[in-house]
């Protein structure tokens, strides 16, 4: 293979989109947790257990493993060198060889910057029988997933490493990138092959098989369990990643792997069955937290209060909802209804008259209610709002003063046709024997106390 035809093909085209796939299913599903009151321990649960799984079992490989130095099977450790000094690795990675019961492989792990790669031992043996390329692709593919920060990128997705399908896509392509690189590194593609045809049947029969029609056997298999036996793995099939390897090389081969329809059914199911169970968490996770909210202290009226000055319309509707007296006072007498009017929150405002506030209550220091407020603060949202509802248009305080004169004083003329038209008097007088039109002329507004004499004439 020719570096010049392959640099720029190492890595699956499919890598990076099950990799996009995954990290923004993970974010979701970060801040879903994040934004849950009972779920947000998980987080650094999510994040921590696994470091300490992968801690844990590093340390027991270094406690219990031979590692591979230029004085412990210093032919490996040779052949590790080469393969690190072409894939651009300042160092060799801590190598070790351990028992492992017959099984052949080997895996990469990395923790806080500390590379490592560990071959089972009856993987291992093949350098005994001649397999030393066979155990530079091994070890190359290894080394690849650390060069792709697979094991770094694996720890910001663990949600869709978890998750059905999307997990192991996400892993398969890695796969196929790493024995690319592998083979690319090596400049053996043979051996490469023969590498992956050692893990289906063992280092010594290897030999002996014949890759063809192992591949076109494998090419046969259809069904839904052959599917899903595959799409459920974190590997892709063998006889797949030795085929992939040989139109990566560049060989013919008339052997054709297709894809199957079950797939898209099987998407489709996973898709209706996660957003189902997504709502159903939802809805879950929003009943534990009022039932815990329920267990806690009853919100205080102060806090009803407090958050109608902020106007924080979410929360006033949250404390309503926990059955708050909506008419409750500060210590001069204000009211929640009073603060919509003066800060104009005409929905909040909407919120309190719907859970039962008094419209005609006033304030200690001034007596004021909360339509004289809006008047006085031009909030004509909530003085038309106020009306509706049935404030009393005509309310005197104790010196005979009425909303009218509020808006009279004020020049306030929109405010004059909405008392007007919810049928205030304009003929009411104080205890100093002015009406709102002698107010009008007194502060200026000629034409507005005219309209006013106009209407009190018609009556």
């Amino acid at each position: 293979m020719n570096e010049n035809d392959y640099g720029s093909s190492l890595v699956h085209k499919k890598e990076g989109r099950y990799y996009t796939l995954s990290l923004i299913f993970s974010i979701i599903v970060y801040l879903g947790l994040f934004f849950s009151i009972i779920f947000m321990f998980l987080i650094p649960v999510l994040i921590l257990l696994p470091l300490f799984a992968q801690a844990i079992m590093m340390a027991n490989i270094r406690i219990n493993g031979v590692r591979i130095t230029p004085r412990q099977f210093p032919e490996v450790f040779a052949i590790a060198q080469e393969q690190c000094a072409k894939m651009g690795f300042p160092v060799v990675p801590d190598l070790y060889v351990m028992e492992s019961s017959g099984i052949l492989n080997a895996f990469a792990s990395r923790f806080f910057g500390r590379n490592m790669v560990v071959l089972y031992s009856d993987l291992f043996e093949l350098i005994q029988l001649g397999g030393e390329k066979e155990i530079a692709f091994v070890i190359s593919h290894e080394l690849a997933h650390i060069k792709r920060n697979h094991l770094t990128k694996q720890l910001f997705i663990i949600p869709a490493m978890w998750l059905p399908f999307l997990g192991e896509a996400y892993s398969r392509a890695c796969e196929y990138t790493c024995d690319r690189m592998a083979a690319y590194f090596t400049q053996d593609a043979e051996a490469a092959m023969n590498g992956l045809t050692i893990l289906a049947i063992g280092k010594t029969l290897y030999k002996r098989v014949d890759r063809e029609e192992y591949l076109l056997q494998s090419s046969y298999e259809k069904g839904l369990f052959v599917w899903l036996a595959e799409k459920l793995s974190t590997h892709p099939p063998l006889p797949k990643r030795i085929h992939a390897l040989q139109t990566f090389a560049g060989q013919t081969s008339g052997i054709v792997f297709h894809s199957s329809r079950i797939g898209i059914i099987i998407v489709l199911a996973a898709v209706i069955i996660l957003a189902g169970s997504i709502s159903i968490g939802v809805i879950f996770s929003k009943s534990i937290d009022s039932f815990m909210s329920s267990l806690g202290e009853k919100p205080s009226e102060e806090e009803l209060l407090a958050a109608a000055s902020e106007a924080d319309l979410e929360r006033v509707e949250s404390l309503l909802s926990s059955g708050i007296n909506p008419n409750a006072m500060d210590e001069e007498g204000w009211t929640a209804l009073m603060w919509a009017a003066q800060l104009n929150e005409a929905a909040m405002g909407t919120s309190l008259i719907k859970a039962g506030a008094s419209l005609d209550l006033t304030e200690q220091s001034y007596e004021e209610t909360a339509l004289t407020i809006a008047l006085y603060n031009g909030s004509i949202e909530m003085v038309n709002l106020l009306l509706e509802e049935g404030a009393n248009p005509d309310l005197q305080d104790s010196t005979g003063w009425t909303p009218l004169m509020t808006a009279a004083t004020k020049g306030d003329e929109e405010g004059v046709k909405l008392l007007l038209q919810a049928g205030a008097d304009p003929l009411k007088s104080d205890d100093t024997g002015y009406t709102a039109a002698d107010y009008a002329y007194e502060y200026g507004f000629e034409e507005l106390a005219a309209m006013l004499e106009e209407v009190g004439d018609q009556i």
